[in-house]
């Protein structure tokens, strides 16, 4: 899929530079492979097929109900919109 718009400041640091600094040490690896196999997928069924189970991907609800979430670590997630096959609004956040 094909990363439209980005909100997080490290994460768009990361994809446009290969450059991790803004991001917590410990959540660089497990972003990486995340960002990854999204680009990869042609679709969330394709990304939601291959994710492990541990990713605990899902759509949000209530006010967020047009985004989904990917488990990172702890309280982190990614989240974001997945409009005709394109990724919108990508963010990391501690959400709860």
């Amino acid at each position: 899929m094909i990363i439209r718009s980005i909100r997080h400041r490290g994460l768009r640091r990361l994809i446009e530079r290969d450059d991790p600094r803004l991001l917590r040490r410990d959540l660089v690896d497990r972003i990486r492979k995340t960002l990854t196999a999204l680009i990869l997928a042609e679709g969330m069924d394709e990304f939601i097929a291959a994710a492990p189970f541990g990713w605990c991907i899902h759509r949000l609800l209530g006010k967020r109900r047009n985004e989904w979430s990917v488990s990172v670590s702890g309280n982190w997630r990614i989240t974001f919109e997945e409009n005709d096959g394109c990724i919108d609004r990508l963010n990391l956040e501690d959400y709860h």
